[in-house]
Order: structure tokens, then C-alpha cells, then sequence
């Protein structure tokens, strides 16, 4: 059985997807100051990131990247296998197909290969961020919701395949605090209320608990959701 190396204090290469968003900034950040090397992937360049990252003699690489696109794995292809994945990526839209297809179908071919080129080094972990109440179903939310859950639910049967394994790798389901970003806004707008957030300072607590292969982290998603519907 392969040896789960302590990838917290042995920090690689990192993979980040939607880096340009506002929990993929903050992991990056946490990354580059923990001393690994980030391959952000993002759409757009992440803002400010870049310099900072030059300034304090820390490794990040922005690599353009976009899940609709149908070149994506053969980028994919050309840059440095990781030996840790933070998935950052979650979108809301009107169309529920594209919300499946970039939440769901993409993501999931996403962290699929990204665990075969981890699997090649025979070590890696990977934090999937998720919605809190993916599984609700909130008036509004369904569509969304549905892509969530999901996601959540392909990553759980993911995360017991590679204990059932023995594998090196693991998989993390990261639930976050509700944080200033578009994607809680435009849910903040089908819920037609105000959403209390809770804006951290870092992604520190998130980013050492999958490093260190936890099965969830961050917030209960049962509580979180209770939350939701008592507010």
C-alpha cells in the first residue's frame, strides 16, 4: 500500500481552479505563503496575485483556463502534474444545462483527470469547495441546488472509492463560511433576502485540512443549511 506522504509540511506543485474567484484567491494566497508552487487556473488573470506573488519570491503560474472550453484538457496536458487540487469552481445561471455542464459534468472530468496525473506520482490530495446546501432544495435555488448536490455526492462516492483503495489520495468536501462573492450574490437574489456572511481573513483552516486528508472541511453543511432556513 502507498505511503500517504504529510503534503503540509512537503509542500509541490498546487492546482487552482477558479483562482480568480474569491475563495480561489484566497487559496492561492495561502498556498504561496505555505511555500508551494500554484498553477493558477482561472478564466480571467487573478487580480494583484501575480505581483504580489513576484514581491515576496513565491512560485505562481497563471494558466488560462475555462471548463466550457473544449480544449481544456490539452492544457491540462502541458503543464506539471500537482501533487495537491483545490477546485474553487461554481457557477450560477439561468440555464440549468449549463449550470450541470460547468458544476457537474465538466468538474467532475476535471478532477478526474487531475487524480490520474496525481495517481502516476502515487500521492496527492484534492479539496472540492462546495455549497452548503447543495442538498436542500431552497425555494428558487433547485437548479442550483441539484448541481451541488450532485457534485457533493460524486465527491463523497470519490472520497470512499480511494479509502476502499488504499490509495494515496484523498479527497476533502470543503464547506466554507458564506462570503462576499458574485456567485452569493446572485443566490442572495433568488432567496429575496439578505444572507449573513461571515467573511474570513484566510483559507488557512481550509486549505491545512486538506493537505492533511480530511473527509470534510470547514462548516457542518447540515448546520450551515439549518441556518439558512431559520434566517
Amino acid at each position: 500500500m502507498p505511503t500517504k506522504p504529510n503534503l503540509y509540511h512537503n509542500p509541490g506543485i498546487a492546482w487552482v481552479s477558479g483562482a480568480s474567484g474569491y475563495w480561489g484567491r484566497k487559496t492561492v494566497m495561502t498556498l504561496l505563503r505555505l511555500n508551494w508552487q500554484v498553477i493558477a487556473l482561472s478564466r480571467q488573470e487573478p487580480k494583484d496575485l501575480p505581483e504580489w506573488a513576484m514581491a515576496q519570491q513565491k512560485s505562481l503560474f497563471w494558466q488560462p483556463f475555462d471548463l466550457e472550453s473544449e480544449d481544456w484538457p490539452s492544457i491540462l496536458s502541458e503543464v506539471p502534474a500537482p501533487q495537491a487540487v483545490f477546485h474553487c469552481v461554481g457557477i450560477y445561471d439561468e440555464d440549468f444545462e449549463r449550470m450541470l455542464r460547468v458544476n457537474v459534468v465538466q468538474s467532475t472530468r476535471f478532477l478526474q483527470e487531475a487524480c490520474a496525473r496525481m495517481e502516476q506520482q502515487e500521492a496527492g490530495c484534492v479539496g472540492v469547495y462546495l455549497g452548503q446546501n447543495g442538498r436542500l432544495g431552497l425555494p428558487g435555488l433547485g437548479p442550483f441546488s441539484a448541481s451541488q448536490g450532485a457534485l457533493w455526492t460524486w465527491c463523497e462516492a470519490q472520497a470512499r472509492a480511494f479509502k476502499q483503495q488504499k490509495s494515496a489520495l484523498s479527497m476533502s468536501l470543503v464547506f466554507p463560511q458564506r462570503a462576499p462573492s458574485h456567485l452569493q450574490a446572485e443566490l442572495a437574489k433568488r432567496l429575496d433576502r439578505k444572507v449573513k456572511l461571515s467573511p474570513p481573513e484566510t483559507a488557512d483552516d481550509l486549505v491545512a485540512g486538506v493537505l492533511k486528508g480530511k473527509n470534510r472541511v470547514g462548516r457542518s453543511p447540515w448546520l450551515a443549511g439549518l441556518s439558512t432556513l431559520l434566517t
